[in-house]
């Protein structure tokens, strides 16, 4: 290297080297926006049907949470929250025990004391680590 600064070369060699390190990063990084992607979805089905349920008991009145895995949407009491399109939605009566039966009709009653009147399980992408689950316990709680 002289006094004056760096070398055409030694800027080259620099330039080449960066692109190489992001030819390997590329697509880790596309993998982890598109992970983000579906584990906000879920995270946007539970926190809508968190807020259907905390809505039952705050107002005193049954609401009625409804998936439409077809639309990516999700409704109750007025609310419809749009979800990523590019993400796929399934829901099952069943799935507590690993078998998936296939539901279409994914919709669950808040009461007002909190409790809800079926199980339903919503699978985001196919992934079972990525499973909403309702209880029809007295509870009514969703969980991921």
């Amino acid at each position: 290297m002289n006094n004056r600064g760096f070398t055409l070369i030694e800027v080259l060699i620099v330039v080449a080297l960066m692109v190489i390190m992001m030819a390997f990063a590329a697509p880790s990084m596309i993998q982890w926006r598109e992970d983000a992607n579906i584990k906000g979805v879920a995270s946007d089905v539970l926190s809508g049907l968190r807020q259907a349920r905390s809505l039952a008991i705050s107002n005193n009145q049954v609401i009625t949470a409804t998936l439409d895995p077809d639309a990516h949407q999700l409704s109750y009491n007025g609310i419809t929250k749009e979800l990523a399109t590019n993400v796929g939605l399934e829901t099952s009566v069943d799935g507590s025990d690993g078998s998936w039966v296939p539901d279409t009709d994914a919709e669950t009653v808040f009461r007002p004391n909190g409790s809800c009147d079926n199980f339903l399980f919503i699978r985001v992408n196919g992934d079972d680590e990525l499973k909403i689950s309702i209880s029809s316990t007295a509870s009514g709680l969703a969980r991921l």
